[in-house]
């Protein structure tokens, strides 16, 4: 069975909702974590991993959130790099 740290099962939950969302929406952390019921805190964490590599984008400010800017088929946590998120 393949183990997983909780961050990297939040990054991946964040994961599935970007793809989700259509047309380029902006995602709040509180957002995510609030239908998923996730501490904001680790979430936070594990999207800012995601978005220094490249696979989600953060905006700041009061209307800021964060969106998917890779094609979902294109992700592969070993071979683009987020293989540290994963142990």
């Amino acid at each position: 069975m393949l183990k997983i740290t909780r961050k990297a099962e939040y990054a991946l939950i964040a994961l599935r909702h970007l793809i989700s969302v259509k047309d380029g929406k902006l995602v709040t952390v509180k957002e995510i974590s609030t239908q998923y019921e996730i501490p904001q805190e680790l979430l936070a964490k594990a999207l800012q991993q995601l978005a220094r590599a490249k696979v989600i984008e953060a905006t700041k400010g009061p209307s800021g959130g964060y969106k998917l800017v890779r094609d979902p088929h294109e992700i592969n946590m070993r071979a683009n790099g987020y293989y540290g998120l994963l142990f």
